[in-house]
């Protein structure tokens, strides 16, 4: 069987950059303001709930409590990387009073 030559390369940088395209892609404002004025009511956040309550995409999502956080508005309080948990500034304390002792996968 007859290897190909090169063209895979260029294949590669091209997919790339069109993903990076899509991410540098700004959140829409309507979207961002939503999250914002729906945070009040929300005891916790991920990514997961976020999705689904908007119909956008897992990184969407992400993106939306990234821009959150760096405004202040939230604080990230556990998770994994995949996983973030997200709660409204000023309720980090009693989140944390939830976890006292508590392990992964340590049961109470």
């Amino acid at each position: 069987m007859a290897k190909k030559k090169g063209g895979g390369q260029a294949k590669k940088e091209t997919r790339s950059m069109v993903k990076q395209a899509e991410y540098d892609v700004a959140l829409p404002a309507e979207l961002l303001e939503r999250a914002k004025r729906d945070l009040r009511r929300e005891s916790h956040l991920t990514p997961l709930r976020l999705a689904q309550r908007y119909d956008v995409s897992i990184s969407t999502a992400k993106r939306i409590l990234k821009a959150l956080e760096e405004e202040g508005l939230v604080a990230r309080v556990g998770g994994t990387r995949r996983t973030p948990i997200y709660v409204p500034k000023g309720r980090e304390l009693a989140f944390e009073s939830l976890n006292v002792g508590v392990r992964a996968g340590e049961k109470l």
